[in-house]
């Protein structure tokens, strides 16, 4: 499902820093994300928030996380900060999720003209929640049930080289975000289920796994949201529909070149991104001020 407030609304040129950035967060586009966050109809599985922005992405989180904790929803675990894959000089601000909301990144471009506002783009507002995934699904003829050769293809997956380096890379602390890639013809809920038992059988501690769908080159693709405890990062199995195998790696190429087996975002790009543009970072004080504020 998709929003869009226009930046005019709440774009102000020049005056005060702390009254301009607080005023965002009294603004139609942000009460718009609360919306949704608060949606309570259907389970919500995650959102999508674009901004332009001049302010440094870890003054923005401190922000955001003070907002959260004034209102009575503290953010509960870590948040990652990483470039995008798709849309060039942009970056996330992913996974925050507020309590009893469900996570949601802020995806930010940087602006020459406005602190802070409602990107400029077609929707600035995303969700996905058990209606949309309950429709999306409907497009594929997913094997619902198995026999006992696709069964043990399944599990052969996640025996597989693909998959072991895919867990060494999320545990890796200067991986901050990562997909394992994969064609299926099972169901989701199947390889949830098989992922979940695998990655317990690793030690991992998994908080929470849901469906979500993106956009990769102009069209939707399905995936599996992990929300680790430990390792405490969020990451993804995303799928390819392919009716003539049960669960295997990619054989093409997702966001990156680097493996079609997966998509891994690291600690290294992030400064790069972040010296091209003049960001403001803000002292502990204008945090506070801007907070205090909203």
């Amino acid at each position: 499902m998709n929003t869009n407030v226009a930046p005019k609304d709440i774009t102000v040129e020049g005056g005060d820093l702390v009254e301009t950035i607080a005023g965002y967060f009294r603004s139609e586009h942000w009460q718009q994300a609360l919306a949704v966050l608060s949606i309570a109809d259907e389970p919500i599985y995650h959102a999508h928030v674009y901004v332009e922005t001049q302010i440094h992405p870890l003054s923005l989180e401190e922000i955001v996380k003070g907002y959260f904790a004034k209102i009575g929803r503290p953010v509960h675990r870590k948040i990652e900060i990483f470039t995008s894959g798709q849309v060039a000089d942009s970056g996330s601000i992913h996974g925050i999720e507020p309590k009893g909301m469900p996570h949601f990144d802020l995806l930010w471009k940087y602006s020459r003209d406005a602190l802070l506002a409602p990107a400029r783009r077609e929707h600035n507002v995303e969700y996905w929640g058990q209606k949309y995934m309950d429709q999306f699904y409907t497009k594929y003829p997913f094997k619902s049930e198995l026999n006992a050769d696709e069964s043990a293809e399944l599990d052969a997956y996640f025996e597989s080289a693909a998959f072991q380096k895919y867990c060494e890379l999320n545990e890796h602390p200067d991986v901050v975000h990562i997909h394992a890639n994969v064609e299926t013809s099972a169901h989701p809920d199947l390889i949830r289920a098989a992922a979940l038992k695998a990655m317990a059988k690793r030690g991992w501690d998994i908080e929470e796994a849901v469906p979500v769908a993106f956009q990769m080159r102009g069209q939707m693709h399905g995936k599996i949201v992990f929300l680790g405890r430990s390792p405490e990062k969020i990451f993804d199995i995303a799928w390819a529909f392919n009716p003539a195998v049960t669960l295997i790696p990619s054989t093409r190429y997702w966001l990156t070149t680097e493996n079609p087996t997966y998509d891994a975002r690291t600690m290294h790009e992030l400064p790069l991104l972040l010296k091209r543009d003049p960001y403001r970072l803000l002292s502990l004080q204008e945090v506070e001020a801007i907070v205090a504020a909203i």
